[in-house]
């Protein structure tokens, strides 16, 4: 006969549920080792696979090489805007007749200087000049 086929009133249920709890408690304890190994297996297994390792290194260095193509572009950008802005500039100042209106105004300057025609013929002349620029 087994403890729990005796007869009522032999059994001692304390002692009972005290063996069935140091069971349950064995057998919890041994799951919970048992889990843990497995995970630190799973883990090891992921640690030591040169695969795993070989795509974190690929996945490390896309990123770096990412990170410099998106600052060189950046930096690219920079430069390049900025020269674009100021080739934007000249030709709007060609445009605009600014390289035009600084060759007239140094003609009329230099005409300024010349000596052997009256005042009031150069400043005639001058303002003609002057009057020429867009």
């Amino acid at each position: 006969m087994t403890e729990f086929n005796k007869p009522t009133q032999e059994k001692d249920w304390d002692a009972l549920a005290e063996k069935q709890l140091a069971s349950i408690k064995r057998d919890m304890k041994i799951s919970v080792e048992d889990a843990t190994v497995r995970a630190a297996h799973k883990v090891m297994a992921e640690f030591n696979d040169p695969e795993s390792r070989a795509q974190k290194r690929k996945e490390s260095v896309k990123a770096a090489v990412h990170t410099l193509t998106e600052y060189q572009r950046g930096y690219e950008d920079g430069f390049i805007g900025g020269m674009q802005k100021q080739t934007q500039s000249d030709v709007t100042r060609i445009m605009n007749g600014g390289i035009r209106n600084e060759a007239i105004e140094e003609v009329a300057q230099h005409i300024e200087k010349l000596q052997g025609f009256g005042k009031d013929t150069i400043d005639s002349l001058t303002v003609y000049i002057r009057e020429m620029k867009k």
